[in-house]
């Protein structure tokens, strides 16, 4: 099974140890990247997570900072077991922004993203995906956790 991995798991991942609203997110977040790393999934995580990552530094720690910030974190992220997806070309994102028709506009590159580069399921915290759950299998980490190393 291949899973994309939206910002929002990203951003647990990297930032939830600072904070208390992502706190009970932070185990099963963890637990997903240790069954990555082990190659119980292969996962998937594109240029459009590093801009997001960005941009999430710059909010929340100040332009000043950001640049240095978004450096340490992505550094961390990078030494798991992952594939990234590059930019979508024009041709890709007009073939299948129809087809993948989501609320936030600035999540369809993820799910295009996800489908061409042959991933199964989504793995994030956005309730935007919930829109295409009928096209494209949505799942947050606990639920995954539970398909890929279910109890007994």
């Amino acid at each position: 099974m291949r899973i994309y991995l939206d910002t929002s798991v990203i951003a647990v991942y990297l930032f939830g140890k600072h904070s208390e609203t992502e706190a009970g997110r932070l185990p099963p977040v963890k637990k997903l990247f240790d069954l990555i790393n082990a190659h119980k999934v292969s996962a998937t995580i594109s240029l459009y997570t590093v801009q997001e990552i960005y941009s999430f530094c710059r909010r929340t720690f100040g332009p000043e900072d950001a640049g240095h910030i978004s450096r340490i974190s992505l550094a961390e992220l990078f030494t798991n077991d992952f594939e990234l997806a590059g930019l979508l070309t024009r041709e890709e994102r007009l073939l299948h922004r129809v087809r993948f028709a989501i609320g936030d506009l600035s999540d369809q590159p993820h799910v295009i993203s996800a489908y061409l580069t042959g991933c199964d399921a989504i793995v994030t915290y956005d309730r935007h995906f919930q829109k295409i759950k009928k096209v494209f299998a949505i799942y947050v980490p606990e639920e995954i956790i539970g398909i890929l190393s279910p109890p007994g």
